[in-house]
């Protein structure tokens, strides 16, 4: 028999670790992270996978950074059933995911999930289908040094049209108030992120709103006032002039060496990774910008770091081990702290850097899931993205956006 062929015969648990105890070919995992390669999440996760595959000594681990493709990957590998041993859910484990993956609960870490993160990822009977290493509580992020210059303090934006006087003067200043890295498509969607928590699921008077969405109904004037905030900040000259075509890791660039005031990132992380270009930045964020004054402004919650295992995988046995890995102290710790985000599990605290005294100041500020993953149907988040794009092109107007949009909700909520 050619030894190189030859195939594990016999695998020996221990500590819940996979160790090879005859034959001499590895064998390989894959798993796909909605992160680009120059994140700082993502350069935690490939340490940690080079770090068990050392330990263990059976295991490949190949990480798959796939940035905004990983939703059209997913979903072209989900139709095709042929999806990675594990991946990073994007904030959809239990609403679109739970179907391919393996359930959670009976983990030995299952017991230590943070109750903060729990009502993203848990279904009404209290079953899960990720490890969540860390969670989001995120807002709107700024360079401190940008604003100081221009006289704004981010302390006093408390509405849309607070905000508005904020981008005036940063504009007038010489500096670009938001900067949009709309190449990538997606951070036009998390506009939409924003201002659907501040304009329906966040706003007390908009409940009904809020119902209807969920049970069917597309909120129309909602959505009308939404775009007609994005056309606003365009026609003034709020964004940078090649928010179409620069790249997200351009915009985190241009952010970190004080080009703009704020940046169109929904995490957190963003303000990590910022600062891996420029060390002395001063960086921070705020909460999401309420409606109208007689409303407080928000925050934002969900997975991030959120890994799961295909339920079909036929490396299942081995994926489950290293997802114990990753649920060890260590790693929660090394992996939320990259991101400078709260840990997902109780067994650790994260080392949350410069947004420590962030959290610490908004930890009484009211929290809300992320917008679209409560509340749209499955497959918006490509939308969201494009029709951004397309209304800061000037290649679409409001009705045929609102148009759009409308369409797309009716049909995906049917889907």
């Amino acid at each position: 028999m050619n030894k190189a062929l030859l195939v594990v015969a016999a695998v020996v648990v221990v500590g819940g670790i996979y160790f090879m105890t005859q034959g001499e070919k590895k064998k390989s995992l894959s798993m796909i992270i909605a992160m680009h390669t120059t994140e700082p999440q993502t350069l935690a996760l490939e340490k940690l996978a080079k770090e068990y595959a050392k330990e263990v000594g059976s295991i490949e681990i190949e990480i798959m950074p796939l940035g905004s493709d990983t939703e059209a990957v997913l979903k072209t590998k989900m139709a095709a059933n042929d999806l990675s041993d594990l991946w990073s859910t994007h904030g959809w484990s239990y609403m679109r995911y739970r179907e391919y993956l393996e359930p959670m609960q009976t983990q030995p870490w299952a017991k230590d999930v943070n109750p903060l993160i729990r009502p993203a990822i848990e279904g009404p009977g209290g079953d899960f289908y990720v490890l969540p290493m860390d969670m989001e509580v995120s807002g709107l992020a700024y360079n401190a040094d940008v604003l100081e210059k221009a006289g704004v303090d981010p302390d006093a934006i408390r509405t849309w049209d607070d905000l508005d006087d904020a981008f005036a003067k940063l504009k007038e200043a010489g500096v670009t108030p938001m900067m949009v890295g709309g190449k990538d498509i997606h951070p036009l969607g998390y506009f939409f992120i924003w201002t659907g928590q501040s304009f329906i699921s966040g706003d007390p008077q908009a409940q009904e709103e809020t119902k209807q969405i969920v049970a069917g109904t597309f909120p129309s004037e909602k959505w009308r006032e939404m775009l007609r905030l994005l056309v606003r900040y365009r026609d003034k000259g709020y964004f940078n002039t090649n928010a179409v075509t620069a790249s997200q890791v351009e915009s985190i660039q241009m952010f970190a060496q004080g080009s703009c005031g704020f940046v169109m990132q929904a995490s957190n992380s963003v303000i990590v990774e910022a600062m891996t270009y420029n060390p002395n930045a001063k960086l921070g964020f705020i909460p999401i910008p309420s409606v109208r004054p007689d409303t407080e402004p928000t925050l934002m919650t969900g997975e991030r770091a959120a890994i799961g295992v295909w339920k079909d995988s036929k490396n299942k046995a081995e994926a489950l081990a290293f997802i114990g890995f990753l649920a060890r102290p260590e790693s929660i710790f090394a992996v939320a702290s990259a991101g400078g985000n709260p840990a997902g599990l109780t067994t650790t605290t994260s080392d949350t850097g410069v947004l420590k005294p962030f959290y610490a100041k908004y930890a009484d500020i009211q929290t809300f899931p992320v917008f679209d993953r409560a509340y749209l149907p499955s497959g918006m988040w490509d939308t969201l993205g494009t029709i951004g794009v397309a209304i800061l092109a000037g290649s679409m107007n409001e009705n045929e956006a609102l148009e759009r949009f409308e369409a797309e909700y009716n049909r995906l909520i049917k889907q």
